[in-house]
């Protein structure tokens, strides 16, 4: 059973739960558009933080021109986080994308 881990605090009780707990998630998003600069999408975490976590977002792709994209969380909440693609390169137009994966990780914070 997967819960998300609690801020520690003195005296609380070690439970099966507790033990169980993860303070860190990871995911992949695949993310396809077609003829933008910039895209957002909704993405839920498998099991909610007690807190917004800390987190990071990275193209996992090569592929034709996701070079000239980067890819980061925005609206970070307990619950679940926006991924924000955008065109790093002005001078470029829009694009295409189909089926480009988005690794992303969130962890509480120390």
């Amino acid at each position: 059973m997967a819960v998300p881990a609690p801020l520690w605090q003195p005296g609380m009780r070690i439970t099966a739960g507790r033990l169980a707990a993860k303070d860190y998630q990871a995911g992949i998003v695949t993310v396809s558009f077609t003829n933008l600069t910039s895209y957002t999408q909704r993405v839920d975490f498998p099991v909610p933080f007690p807190v917004a976590p800390i987190m990071a977002a990275e193209i996992a792709s090569g592929s034709g021109t996701t070079g000239r994209f980067e890819a980061r969380p925005i609206n970070v909440g307990q619950t679940g986080f926006t991924l924000f693609v955008l065109l790093t390169d002005s001078a470029e137009g829009p694009d295409t994308w189909t089926g480009i994966p988005v690794h992303w990780t969130a962890m509480v914070p120390a």
